[in-house]
């Protein structure tokens, strides 16, 4: 056996021993690298390679398909980095990899790297691949090589010990039976389990369901953001239940029942349930969640913390305020054991440190106050000079944004036209803006996005301008799109939201940009800020995002006076679109969003006056005569004009109103909505409105 065949048996075989996953990097020549892989992948019977020209007889990979893989068991992972990195990817593939195994990565050495391994980012990359978690062999001339020391040989670790149900360790026992309790314990007392990748958390949920399904006929729901996301949820039911899984992800057991519901089929049907599953409910719009709470007496939350899609930090932040509030019995399980590996994973630290998983906002000692904060535009080296810069700025992103990925990592660090905003306390970062630089396409190519022929990547909110509002002469200008903001959790309602942007703006006018945008989630919360931050609502999406369960405002702030040309036609363009919009597309709009959009658009809106006609039938209306039938136009105009001059008071009443007269809900959702028994109460509770308020508006 050749000394590199022996070392890497000697790697397996201790590997194996600690249930540990190694990561092995094979620095040189691309073939010799390939033929080092396959000799390590040989000791294992179940390997992928992330790849687009992998070698003969292996299991490739495509980057473009490596999700397909989630839920899914793997010993042996070769990523090849001749090809270049896909770094989500390969994040991905890596939680596969059962305990005993490696990943393989193919680097190429020095004097092959392309330019693209200058780039900030791949240079840290390459600093982390020099890390004591990382086992390199570098190939050199003559066909020598140098090999690194072998891990240290820890104590064999014993094979797992099947506990009650099949589960693997006493943190999964305990989340089983936390589980059952949900459905045979009080209602309103939700449960949410947290944990990392590879500690049995999606598969204490199959087991228990299973376990429910057994015991005596029940109706169990299974949501999440994917159907993929279930899979093992299904998979470990079906083992309990002796079943086969198909792809239907629904299973049946003698009067039991468990299936998927993708979130918004869920809550349009609302079925009714002895449980309702959430599974990976960090990547549910919260929204979605707080109707889910509030329409299943019993709910299992599910997330995992620190993951390459996103992380569940900011969730297990937020939500347990909703919780607090709504269902304050509600209980918490953290399953901080691993599994699928054994604690003290080298694999896993290297993953977390490399792609900053599980980064954290800096750690504030006392409060913060607003004399005491500088605000600075940083570059990429400022923060790659100290990791704690770079591990803070990504934290605040990640608590404040779930969709917070290790691609936003490598943008971060190397897109040349992304402007990096900072809000500092002596030297700890309290607040954040990202902002990308945008536009300046030629006539002909504005023209061309404008009629929808060319759609050149990136540039968002250049190409939406210009798409679909048809303004063409916006993508010919220079703007700047707001992709992130982020304020400390212990920093805020001290006005360092507003000030960034101050700050943001003062830098776009000294670089000439023509406007300012951002796109966000309606929401009662984010419409004030940018709104006070002079941000003017230009378009609003028709479909609700996936990631926030909100509609998606499109919002900018003119800064030159081409600019203001388009945008002084975009204003009215969108308050004509809305006031139409409203009993259709926006009909289900939350009043908190609807009415300040709604006010604000009918001020661009020329009314014809409430004549006396019109307020003799309104007055008969509200005595008891006349109907709603047939006073729809005439209680349209007469609320259009008491929101226009803001004399209505009774936001209740007003909710009611808008509710019916503009949005035109039915008499059924106003009831399932206000709580009218009927609609003869509602109908009555309109009269009364209008009686009371009738005074208010002059005729």
């Amino acid at each position: 056996m050749s000394e590199l065949s022996r070392f890497i048996s000697d790697l397996v075989s201790r590997a194996k021993q600690s249930r540990h996953r190694y990561l092995l990097c094979i620095e040189g020549d691309q073939s010799w690298g390939l033929n080092t892989a396959l000799l390590a992948q040989a000791h294992y019977s179940d390997g992928l390679w992330l790849s687009d020209d992998a070698p003969p007889n292996v299991v490739s990979v495509p980057a473009k398909k490596a999700q397909a893989w989630l839920g899914q068991d793997c010993d042996f992972l070769a990523v090849d980095l001749h090809q270049g990195l896909a770094i989500e990817a390969m994040a991905a593939l890596a939680g596969t990899i059962r305990g005993g195994g490696l990943m393989v990565m193919l680097l190429p050495g020095a004097k092959d790297r392309s330019s693209d391994w200058q780039s900030p980012f791949m240079q840290r990359f390459l600093s982390q691949l020099s890390s004591h978690h990382v086992l390199t062999i570098k190939s050199g001339q003559d066909g020598k090589f140098s090999l690194p020391l072998l891990p240290e040989e820890l104590p064999a670790v014993s094979e797992i010990t099947e506990l009650s149900y099949g589960c693997l360790s006493d943190e999964q026992l305990d989340a089983v039976e936390a589980i059952r309790r949900v459905v045979t314990g009080h209602r309103r007392r939700p449960l949410v389990i947290t944990a990392d990748r590879g500690r049995g958390k999606s598969s204490a949920l199959g087991i228990a369901a299973g376990i429910l399904m057994r015991e005596k006929p029940r109706q169990i729901l299974v949501t999440a953001p994917r159907q993929r996301n279930a899979q093992t949820v299904f998979q470990h039911a079906a083992n309990i239940l002796g079943l086969a899984v198909d792809s239907s992800y629904q299973l049946e057991w003698d009067g039991s029942q468990l299936c998927f519901m993708a979130p918004d089929h869920l809550l349009a049907e609302r079925p009714s349930a002895d449980l309702l599953i959430v599974d990976e409910a960090a990547a549910i719009p919260a929204p979605l969640l707080q109707k889910m709470l509030s329409s299943y007496s019993r709910v299992v939350f599910a997330s995992t913390i620190h993951g390459y899609e996103g992380t569940g930090r900011g969730f297990a932040i937020k939500f347990k305020s909703v919780l607090d509030a709504t269902t304050p019995q509600w209980r918490a399980c953290l399953m901080s054991s691993p599994i699928r590996w054994a604690a003290g994973d080298p694999l896993e630290r290297w993953l977390f440190e490399t792609l900053l998983l599980d980064a954290e906002p800096a750690s504030l000692d006392e409060p913060v106050a607003a004399a005491d904060l500088q605000y600075t535009q940083i570059s990429p080296l400022w923060l790659t000079e100290r990791p704690d810069r770079l591990s803070q700025l990504f934290g605040l992103l990640v608590n404040a944004h779930y969709q917070t990925s290790p691609a936003d990592l490598q943008q971060l660090l190397d897109d040349p036209d992304l402007m990096i905003f900072v809000a500092l306390k002596d030297e700890l970062i309290v607040g954040c803006v990202l902002l990308a630089r945008e536009g300046g396409f030629t006539a002909e190519l504005a023209q061309l996005i404008c009629l929808g022929q060319r759609r050149p990547k990136g540039h968002l909110l250049a190409q939406s301008v210009a798409a679909h509002l048809g303004l063409a002469e916006a993508a010919s200008q220079h703007c700047g799109r707001i992709l992130r903001i982020a304020v400390h959790e212990n920093a805020r309602t001290i006005g360092i939201g507003s000030a960034l942007l101050t700050q943001v703006q003062e830098w776009a006018e000294l670089n000439r940009l023509d406007f300012l945008g951002t796109s966000y989630a309606a929401s009662s919360e984010l419409l004030p800020f940018w709104q006070n931050a002079g941000y003017a609502p230009i378009r609003l999406g028709v479909v609700k995002d996936g990631a926030s369960g909100c509609h998606s405002l499109l919002s900018v702030l003119p800064l030159s006076d081409a600019s203001r040309s388009w945008f002084d036609t975009a204003t009215p363009s969108f308050s004509l679109s809305f006031l139409a919009q409203a009993c259709e597309q926006f009909r289900l709009l939350d009043n908190a969003v609807f009415l300040p959009l709604y006010s604000r658009c009918l001020l661009h809106a020329h009314l014809p006056p409430v004549s006396s006609t019109v307020y003799r039938q309104l007055m008969h209306f509200s005595q008891g005569g006349l109907g709603y039938d047939l006073l729809v136009g005439q209680l349209s105009l007469w609320l259009q004009h008491g929101l226009k001059s803001g004399e209505l008071t009774d936001q209740t009443g007003i909710d009611v109103m808008i509710a019916k007269v503009i949005q035109r809900q039915s008499w059924a959702e106003l009831q399932e909505q206000f709580g009218f028994t009927g609609r003869k109460q509602a109908e009555q509770y309109l009269r009364h409105f209008v009686g009371n308020m009738l005074p208010n508006i002059s005729h």
